[in-house]
């Protein structure tokens, strides 16, 4: 039997090294007349960067590191001058390029002290950036200010406020954290601005029902307040509309069992056939009247970006009502308590109940059975208040939206008592 050959460990760095850079420069030789550093220069200065630090190790010379990046940068100048020297009056100048090559000498080094993970995953995010240029500088051409607002308030909550905020119990329960409490308010501008951002442009009886699937994950209460107020407005809509309404619903269907099982894995034996049960019909329905209804005609829905802070402090208010009170109601009335505490919570966001189920259940308050009861009931009263709403405002969608929402719901509750 032959012994399989150790390769030494700096061989293998730099070949992961030369391959980092020569991924990154097959993006760069997409366009030959601009190529000023292309697959062979970016894959040997990254396969330089294990040397260089092998090199600084065995010498006990750290500074190797430094003149090697030092070089890098000298390089990174050299090509953005070569750029400018031989680039037309009317081009557009970009350091894109140069900006690359000191990146890939940084991954070099990265490789060399053993980060590959980190190497590769930095230069697959690299090369996605730069090989979607056209389609990122359209975006950025088509947001507007409120949007670009929106993006920075996210991020301020996300890399500012977040670290900073305590993570230590505040009830007298001591399941309440101030930081998650957070984290589910960003967690919800994160998926509100996702889809508000990802159905702008989609217009269309297939644009609307796109826009339910998005929307409703993110929030289906509103998404049932303007689908039904579209559909006072228009006959011909009101097929289409009752099937994104739908699509809605499953998609907070599928949301709020995918967050409880996410957080309690356990809880997903007891989810699976309800949720299956009422994702199932509420397709089917949404399907007949998808196939029946104009799904050609040119619908025009114009909806206000989502992202406010507002929005995320009712969301977040309602997360932290409900956990505080589904144990404080566990714990002094009982299994019936902990129920209508869900139902009345998932008639503000039912969301906010199933990560309140899965946390109580994680800290041992509830069994599966009632953890997993709480989020069907969450559901069941999110369905009623999108009932309430869309007959306040249209009896259009009655027997094609309300009622179809009103089986969901009691197929619901019949499958998971059954089950």
């Amino acid at each position: 039997m032959l012994d399989v050959v150790a390769i030494p460990e700096l061989l293998a760095q730099v070949l992961v090294a030369i391959a980092t850079g020569g991924l990154i420069g097959l993006e760069r030789e997409r366009q030959p007349t601009r190529k000023f550093a292309g697959l062979r220069t970016l894959a040997l200065l990254c396969g330089a960067g294990p040397l260089v630090v092998f090199v600084g190790q065995q010498e006990g010379q750290p500074a190797a590191v430094a003149i090697y990046l030092a070089l890098a940068a000298a390089l990174a100048v050299a090509v953005a001058t070569v750029r400018y020297a031989t680039s037309e009056a009317e081009e557009e100048l970009g350091f894109t390029t140069s900006v690359t090559v000191f990146l890939v000498a940084l991954l070099g080094i990265l490789v060399g002290y053993g980060r590959y993970f980190e190497s590769t995953s930095i230069a697959i995010v690299l090369v996605v950036i730069l090989a979607e240029k056209e389609r990122l500088h359209g975006y950025v051409k088509g947001i507007t200010d409120e949007e670009l607002r929106d993006s920075l308030t996210l991020g301020a909550l996300v890399f500012i406020l977040y670290p900073i905020v305590p993570a230590e119990p505040v009830d007298p329960y001591g399941v309440l954290s101030l930081q998650e409490v957070l984290l589910f308010g960003i967690f919800v501008l994160l998926i509100e601005f996702t889809a508000y951002v990802s159905m702008r442009n989609l217009g269309g009886s297939r644009g609307l029902a796109v826009t339910g699937t998005l929307a409703g994950g993110a929030n289906s209460f509103a998404t049932a307040g303007v689908l039904a107020r579209f559909a006072s407005q228009s006959r011909e809509a009101l097929d289409p509309t009752s099937a994104a309404l739908l699509l809605a619903t499953v998609s907070m269907i599928v949301r709020n069992a995918g967050i409880a099982v996410v957080l309690a894995t356990a809880l997903f034996w007891a989810l699976w056939q309800p949720v299956a049960a009422m994702a199932v019909l509420a397709v089917g329905v949404a399907a007949v009247l998808w196939h029946r209804g104009d799904v050609a005609a040119e619908l025009d829905l114009e909806l206000e970006s989502p992202l406010s802070l507002r929005s995320a402090l009712q969301f977040a208010t309602a997360y932290a009502a409900i956990l505080v009170a589904s144990v404080g109601a566990q714990a002094w009335i009982g299994d019936l308590g902990l129920y209508a505490t869900a139902f009345a919570g998932g008639l503000v966001s039912s969301a906010a109940v199933a990560v309140s189920a899965a946390t109580v259940f994680n800290d041992g308050g509830v069994g599966v059975e009632q953890a997993a009861g709480m989020v069907v009931l969450g559901i069941v009263a999110s369905l009623t208040a999108k009932i309430i709403l869309v007959e306040l405002l249209t009896d259009r969608m009655r027997w094609r939206a309300a009622a179809p929402m009103a089986a969901i719901g009691v197929v619901g509750v019949l499958v998971f008592v059954l089950t």
